[in-house]
């Protein structure tokens, strides 16, 4: 199942990064897959929203959405293999999903483009945008650099599709900040980003595509919901933002898991539309109960309330205009 093409140059380079193959090599390359991997990242961007400064939160979640799910509509419609699977070669040093067969397309996903270079390149680029900070500015291109390299080290990403994912990346961020410039109505650019996802409905069929769909209905619906209904303040009480972190998570985790527990796991794991939708629905659900709904508890709960600030950052910080 999939699709197997690539450079000769691709290969040849993958094989000399892997001659490196070391301990604290290998420890490196996955210190930097773990600082992009989409639940870290969701909760770095819970962080700016739920204490920090919520429209950054909003706009970096909008640019991080935008990359994954140009990501993920790119996969459906190419479905190249992971580079082990047709280069014996090349080394899987680092499955993309250790609890499947590293052989298993179903399973690891498909290759092109790497979703990470995406995701990384898009939510630290856009916080470099946002913050007018040499460390920031920093970060959003050395992560983004080392999160690519590092996914070809470990054999699961050819060149060409780290290079794509930071081309998505680099996109996201001058899509987002072309609409928030051209489109004051925020509303109207959550559901466009949102109606950009759908297309995927029509030849998509793998379980991540309906993950993000999910995850980006449930982050519209959230930030629509909260101008509307919430507006809740942000906070610089540090145990106030680390019981906000840990209960949006928590919520998150609980929905998530009560909305499975009906169904079976083979029903779950099944390529079926029934088993599609449940998951696009648990994820948007999850998302909008931690993203929409626990927020509220924020002026109403004393330990979550904390020292509150207006939306925008401290002084000590400067910030691009939303």
């Amino acid at each position: 199942m999939g699709n197997t093409f690539y450079f000769d140059w691709e290969l040849r380079l993958m094989e000399l990064f892997q001659t490196a193959d070391s301990p604290v090599v290998n420890a490196i390359a996955q210190f930097f897959s773990f600082i992009s991997e989409e639940l870290l990242l969701i909760v770095i961007i819970g962080f700016f929203y739920w204490s920090y400064d919520k429209e950054t939160g909003k706009r970096v979640s909008m640019t991080f959405m935008t990359a994954l799910s140009c990501g993920t509509l790119v996969k459906g419609a190419v479905m190249r293999r992971r580079p082990y699977m047709d280069n014996e070669s090349v080394k899987c040093l680092r499955p993309a999903h250790s609890d499947g067969d590293i052989m298993d397309v179903s399973a690891q996903g498909y290759s092109f483009p790497s979703s990470h270079a995406g995701m990384s390149s898009s939510l630290y680029g856009s916080l470099a945008v946002c913050y007018i900070n040499i460390v920031w500015k920093i970060i959003g291109v050395i992560i983004p650099l080392c999160v690519g390299l590092s996914r070809v080290y470990i054999g699961v990403h050819y060149p060409t599709d780290v290079l794509t994912g930071w081309l998505i990346g680099t996109a996201a961020l001058g899509i987002i900040s072309f609409l928030y410039k051209k489109i004051k109505n925020r509303t109207v650019i959550y559901c466009i980003i949102t109606a950009a996802t759908l297309p995927g409905l029509f030849y998509c069929r793998d379980s991540e595509y309906f993950n993000v769909l999910g995850i980006m209905i449930g982050f519209a619906a959230s930030f629509i919901f909260e101008e509307k209904y919430v507006s809740f303040e942000n906070t610089r009480s540090i145990s106030a933002s680390v019981l906000r972190v840990i209960g949006g998570v928590l919520v998150f985790f609980i929905v998530s898991t009560l909305i499975k527990l009906p169904f079976s796991a083979e029903f779950r794991e099944s390529a079926t539309a029934g088993a599609f939708a449940l998951r696009s629905f648990r994820y948007a659900a999850a998302v909008f109960c931690a993203m929409g709904l626990f927020p509220i508890l924020f002026g109403k709960v004393k330990l979550l309330r904390g020292e509150t600030v207006s939306a925008t950052p401290s002084d000590t910080v400067s910030v691009r205009k939303h």
